[in-house]
């Protein structure tokens, strides 16, 4: 089974095992989250999975109702936000958000938001491919990047390359 058919595969076993049973747990999900998790290294971690580990497949994946988007989307850039590294942080994904704001400026904010998480990912597949232990395994066609979204609000995961 190609490893984007595992991982769709994967998410229908999650989706009957576990969002379906827990239908309290993504709806809470859905008004906001509030991950643990600090900033880290990320260029390293795919250095090293890439040439040490050898990966072949990978997939980026973004999420509905993600409080970091619409963060972005909120931020003015002007670093009024009061935030010492948040905004930084999410800038990385400004191209998606001027995207979202060129082609959907006539949708609700939320919709907007929903457009930008998966611009995000399509952003963060092109910064993918300026490493250049990315770049080489890409030529080779050792290595292969896919987008990915999961709507957890309707159980719903979709993949792109």
């Amino acid at each position: 089974m190609e490893p984007v058919e595992r991982l769709k595969s994967g998410f229908d076993y999650f989706k009957k095992e576990v969002y379906e049973k827990k239908p309290e747990l993504f709806k809470e999900l859905a008004t906001g989250q509030s991950p643990k998790m600090k900033y880290s290294g990320v260029g390293s971690a795919i250095e090293y999975a890439v040439i040490h580990l050898k990966v072949e497949n990978i997939v980026v994946i973004g999420h509905s109702c993600c409080g970091g988007i619409k963060g972005l989307m909120s931020f003015q850039g002007d670093g009024s936000s009061g935030t010492d590294f948040i905004e930084d942080w999410v800038k990385v994904c400004t191209p998606a958000k001027e995207k979202v704001k060129e082609l959907y400026s006539d949708l609700p904010f939320e919709e907007q938001c929903a457009k930008c998480e998966k611009e995000a990912v399509n952003v963060s597949l092109e910064n993918l491919k300026t490493y250049p232990f990315v770049q080489e395994g890409l030529e080779k066609k050792s290595l292969a990047i896919h987008g990915g979204y999961y709507d957890f609000v309707n159980g719903v995961f979709e993949t792109w390359s």
